[in-house]
């Protein structure tokens, strides 16, 4: 079925660019008829469609390079933890902390997506009182969040059983002194280690952390050990951590797209956010695409949990992007109404420069923004009149188009400019 898709998308593109060379150049349409002009806004239309088959063409082949990238893992390191919800039946290829919702009365656990559905559920006038705040496995009553002593004496019941899950959820408080459990460090590393030796995900990689440096003196040689057993498990955090650890590394290019493509395979924010910067700037042995950087940026903001801190790499990468795929697409005409970039790609600058950037990397976002800003505000962006010594005012939802009156902010919002505004926040 890919492979036909693949074969329609590449036919209906030659088509589009045999349609298109037959056309006059867009440039000469926009001085002879103007950005706004039903003839321009016909080309960049075609341009578009043409745009849009050429991304999903490139996403297609970037995600059968990403099956076969999970296709050889499974290949060397056969899945052993996989297994069924109990309530949709689904299989949970790798159970771990992040795909599942473990409950601490009888140490079951569902799939996110039901347990989400429970929730819900929960939430919602007329639900069951029978089941209200109850497990939905063993209907026992759930713990409230933030009761730290019932949870507790549940847990250590478990861990006294030698379940592994309960043995790392406790040797993580204890190292760390949270939940109402004193600071122990060694406490905690016993039973971490406890749940290493059952081979739990979640365990393996709290003890790579522990010897990266944060709990213990580091160890190089067990950090990476617990690292690459954690990732070949499927644990995502695992999978990106090697990634980066590889990167830092001399010759090992491979291994490093390996693993960093395996956590954006589950949907691992940090490593789609490196995905993007390395198609962006071709490294690794990638070769640069402006449509895989602009997706892997796209998707770390998309599969962000809320709350974490922004990484402005991601950011700037999809300003660039963005910017630099439709200088491209429209032979550099970046104020055609309903296809320019300028407000998103300034929208994601200056969402870069809230993070803390390198100098370097800081001092780049700050001219890109400037180049973009002064080149923009020196003319009306709907009648091109020249600003001259007079400042225009410009659009305060996304202040990314400036304008000499009104009259032409309106005119423009009408002719496109709601279809490329973006909220700043």
């Amino acid at each position: 079925m890919a492979d036909e898709t693949e074969q329609q998308l590449r036919e209906k593109i030659a088509s589009q660019m045999a349609s298109i060379a037959n056309l006059a150049p867009l440039r000469s349409i926009v001085d002879e008829t103007g950005l706004s002009s039903p003839e321009t806004k016909a080309w960049a239309q075609l341009i578009k469609e043409l745009s849009d088959n050429e991304e999903q063409l490139e996403l297609l082949l970037e995600s059968k390079r990403v099956a076969a990238v999970v296709r050889l893992q499974d290949e060397l390191r056969p899945p052993l933890d996989s297994e069924d919800c109990p309530i949709c039946l689904e299989t949970i290829k790798h159970v771990n902390a992040t795909k599942i919702r473990r409950f601490y009365c009888c140490g079951g656990f569902t799939c996110k997506q039901c347990c989400d559905e429970h929730e819900a559920k929960y939430s919602a006038e007329g639900f069951d009182e029978m089941y209200r705040g109850k497990c939905p496995l063993c209907r026992a009553k759930i713990p409230r969040e933030g009761d730290s002593k019932e949870i507790g004496t549940k847990l250590l019941k478990h861990a006294n059983k030698g379940r592994a899950w309960a043995q790392m959820k406790l040797g993580s408080w204890y190292s760390t002194g949270t939940n109402g459990f004193a600071l122990d460090r060694q406490k905690g590393l016993q039973l971490l280690e406890q749940a290493a030796d059952q081979r739990y995900p979640d365990a393996l990689f709290m003890m790579a952390l522990a010897y990266s440096g944060e709990i213990l003196e580091r160890d190089e040689s067990k950090y990476m050990y617990y690292l690459k057993e954690a990732a070949d498990l499927g644990q995502q955090g695992a999978q990106k951590e090697l990634a980066t650890a590889y990167n830092r590394q001399n010759n090992e290019e491979e291994k490093t797209i390996h693993y960093a493509t395996l956590a954006a395979s589950q949907n691992m924010s940090a490593a789609c956010g490196m995905l993007g910067h390395l198609f962006m700037r071709a490294e690794c042995g990638l070769t640069e695409s402006l449509i895989l950087a602009k997706h892997y940026s796209e998707k770390y903001f998309e599969d962000a949990v809320e709350g974490d801190p922004c990484t402005p790499v991601s950011a700037f990468n999809l300003s660039l992007a963005l910017f630099h795929l439709s200088f491209k697409r429209y032979e550099g005409i970046l104020e055609i109404p309903g296809h320019s970039p300028i407000p998103k790609s300034l929208f994601w600058a200056r969402r870069a420069l809230e993070g803390d950037l390198p100098v370097e990397t800081n001092d780049s976002v700050i001219k890109f923004i400037s180049m973009v800003e002064n080149e923009a505000k020196s003319h009306c962006t709907n009648c091109r009149k020249e600003a001259g010594c007079s400042s225009f005012k410009r659009c305060v939802r996304c202040l990314g188009a400036w304008y000499c009156g009104k009259e032409c902010q309106v005119q423009h919002w009408k002719a496109g400019h709601k279809l490329d505004c973006i909220k700043r926040k």
